[in-house]
């Protein structure tokens, strides 16, 4: 049975990368040029009893990861290779490190890791900024995404149960790309008068969530779901758990269908919560393929104590 603190403060804030050194374990990391994953270097040089693992490959339903120069593939849906992978690297706490993973990647690690019972905490690094579009439109600002490969279950959080439409509350947790969000209702197709969305406030820098509203605002008008309009604060899994939380007490038996498709600490706190609700909750992911250069610089550096929150 999952257990859940009440709520302490779980969140470490670094101002940069630098300032953060991993003490012992494994860190476990994925690949991505991206200029906020290069903080790894330095702390090789530092953290002595720490084991790196890069994860090399990132399949639709697989990765491959190097240990001691040979490279091992796992199945995301083999919770059996998945506990093969924890205990081969040989360490009871585990740092992971969202920043150059896809969601698809993350999620089930997280979960087989809590299943084992090791100590995690997972690791965020926020971009100095994003990248902007050269022909933007109200709906997409930045230049975030390749295309979207479609809605599929994450890996480990496929749907327990069935619902009939007037039980589903809709919960998409926003962020800057609107035609993710329009094509996301669309696939769901939810009761206009349930759909709950969630934006980052505050957000990582104080104009984000302004980008957030214009950049999905065609949605939320025709929809009319602006007027259900919930917030969380932007890097904080657990200030999104507690809503969800919230959310779930005020819609009693419904299935909560929650899209992960704005910040990736949103993203972790809803991975937290489907988790323990795998009969109440459902994933709905559209798989977006990411531009490589995305994002410019780095801010700060996150560490969340998941285990410390949750224990399964």
């Amino acid at each position: 049975m999952a257990v859940i603190r009440d709520r302490p403060l779980l969140v470490d804030v670094h101002d940069s990368p630098g300032t953060f050194n991993p003490e012992n374990g494994a860190f476990i990391l994925g690949s991505s040029v991206e200029d906020r994953i290069g903080h790894v270097g330095e702390w090789k040089n530092q953290a002595t009893r720490v084991r790196f693992v890069h994860v090399v490959e990132q399949g639709k339903s697989d990765f491959t990861y190097l240990i001691d120069s040979e490279a091992k593939q796992i199945s995301l849906r083999s919770e059996r290779q998945l506990q093969e992978f924890w205990s081969r690297l040989a360490a009871r706490t585990f740092y992971l490190d969202l920043t150059g993973f896809a969601h698809h990647v993350w999620a089930p690690l997280i979960r087989s890791c809590l299943m084992g019972g090791y100590r995690l905490m997972v690791i965020y690094v926020e971009p100095g900024d994003y990248s902007y579009n050269v022909t933007p439109t109200e709906g997409e600002i930045f230049d975030l995404s390749e295309r979207i490969s479609g809605v599929s279950p994450i890996p480990g959080f496929a749907a327990l149960r069935e619902a009939r439409e007037e039980n589903v509350c809709f919960v998409p947790l926003i962020g800057f790309e609107g035609r993710r969000f329009a094509y996301v209702v669309e696939q769901v197709q939810p009761p206009g008068g349930k759909i709950v969305p969630i934006v980052g406030v505050p957000g990582f820098r104080p104009e984000y969530p302004f980008h957030a509203y214009l950049c999905n605002r065609t949605t939320l008008v025709e929809t009319r779901s602006w007027k259900n309009m919930r917030f969380a604060t932007a890097n904080d899994p657990f200030s999104l758990y507690y809503l969800l939380q919230d959310i779930a007490d005020e819609n009693r038996g419904d299935l909560l269908k929650i899209a992960p498709i704005g910040t990736k600490p949103h993203a972790l706190g809803a991975v937290m919560f489907a988790i323990v609700n795998p009969q109440n909750v459902e994933l709905v992911y559209d798989h977006p393929i990411r531009k490589a250069k995305r994002t410019r610089g780095f801010s700060r550096l996150l560490v969340y104590h998941v285990s410390t929150f949750l224990r399964i």
